[in-house]
């Protein structure tokens, strides 16, 4: 009786570290689960980077991204300062809903529809509303929800509005960049480069590179008259 017992134990030792040992399994098995859960997580907005301008957080990457439809003030712009400070309150450390409206603009940023408080709060339409920043009616096709919020900050005199400031003529952040070539250009509309002569008051005709171009009294003149300068041959160079 004593040995049969003594062999049943046996058994059992190696039974019990085997259940013990797939007992542990399922961790495996729910670890792929938490991942699944964790890859669902919404992205964090880490920081701001200028108003409207923000990084996110996923699982793997940063991106850079900017609020849909409303343009702000640039740094030494009235109203910056408030806009900035708007930005960081409102969206650091939130993980809102996210709506891409265009995958990258002309400066790679994501373009993206925000929404805030499980999607109660648009932040680009809560902005423009409190004259934090105006809207970019190209860029929405003239939004109503965002002509109606701009509507009403104007007729309040909010933010921006009350101050007497141009700030889409100044930068357009939509615009491309202009080409600027001070002096080889007298008209900006039709790019033909012109040579500007400096006339004297004696009537001699110098050309740019001369020592005596711009001294003296005198005017400057793409089609002058006179008497060429004998050193740099004026409107016949040497």
């Amino acid at each position: 009786m004593l040995d049969a017992l003594k062999t049943r134990l046996l058994f059992c030792v190696p039974i019990t570290l085997i259940a013990v040992c797939f007992g542990s399994l399922p961790i495996y098995a729910n670890s792929s689960a938490t991942d699944q859960n964790r890859s669902s997580t919404p992205s964090q907005i880490i920081r701001v980077i200028q108003p409207g301008v923000f990084d996110v957080q996923t699982n793997q990457f940063i991106v850079r991204m900017r609020a849909w439809g409303i343009g702000f003030p640039q740094r030494g712009q009235p109203g910056y300062d408030q806009a900035l400070s708007y930005s960081e309150n409102r969206l650091v450390s939130t993980k809102p809903e996210f709506r891409i409206r265009r995958e990258f603009d002309e400066k790679n940023l994501k373009v993206t529809e925000i929404l805030l408080l499980d999607g109660s709060l648009n932040f680009t339409k809560d902005a423009i509303g409190l004259g934090i920043g105006w809207h970019l009616e190209k860029e929405t096709n003239r939004y109503g929800p965002f002509l109606l919020a701009q509507l009403k900050a104007k007729r309040a005199n909010a933010g921006i509005w009350a101050n007497n400031f141009n700030y889409s003529q100044v930068m357009d952040p939509l615009g491309r960049p202009s080409p600027n070539l001070p002096g080889l250009m007298n008209r900006r509309d039709n790019f033909v480069p012109s040579l500007s002569f400096w006339v004297t008051s004696f009537g001699k005709i110098h050309r740019p590179g001369c020592s005596f171009y711009q001294r003296g009294r005198g005017v400057l003149s793409s089609k002058p008259t006179g008497t060429d300068c004998r050193i740099c041959g004026g409107r016949n160079p040497k």
